[in-house]
């Protein structure tokens, strides 16, 4: 009897690569790993976001934000720099920006407390880091 290997993830072998290239990010991308992520990391219960818009952020690597529109209901609006300095460090933004997610959508607090480092474990086990806030 073979035995049969383990197939990788694609946020696996993201992790074991250790690229280190600069990582202009794109729309496609910001939905490919949200879906991948959503599936490896929360089991599938993130609903997608409303809108995502890639642009220059001076200081700040992204933003997550949740808003009441009178006529449509709640909105989910993720704000993503244009450039990263690795396709990892993209991931693992957009992974932190997905733990905010979860807090809208179960109505936990938006924050970097108790319910935020609660993920910590969780990337870490993915090879991701979880921090409260990045330095540029």
């Amino acid at each position: 009897m073979t035995k049969q290997r383990k197939r990788r993830t694609r946020l696996e072998m993201l992790v074991q690569t250790g690229e280190e290239e600069l990582y202009e990010t794109t729309h496609e991308d910001c939905e490919h790993w949200f879906r991948i992520l959503n599936r490896e990391l929360f089991d599938n219960e993130l609903v997608p976001l409303d809108e995502i818009e890639i642009k220059r952020r001076k200081g700040v690597y992204a933003i997550y934000e949740c808003y009441d529109e009178e006529c449509e209901g709640v909105q989910y609006r993720l704000l993503m720099k244009d450039r990263y300095r690795s396709k990892k460090f993209f991931v693992e933004v957009l992974a932190h920006e997905m733990v905010h997610h979860y807090q809208a959508l179960n109505d936990q607090p938006l924050g970097h407390g108790r319910t935020f480092l609660r993920w910590r474990k969780r990337l870490n086990e993915k090879g991701l880091q979880l921090v409260r806030a990045y330095k540029e």
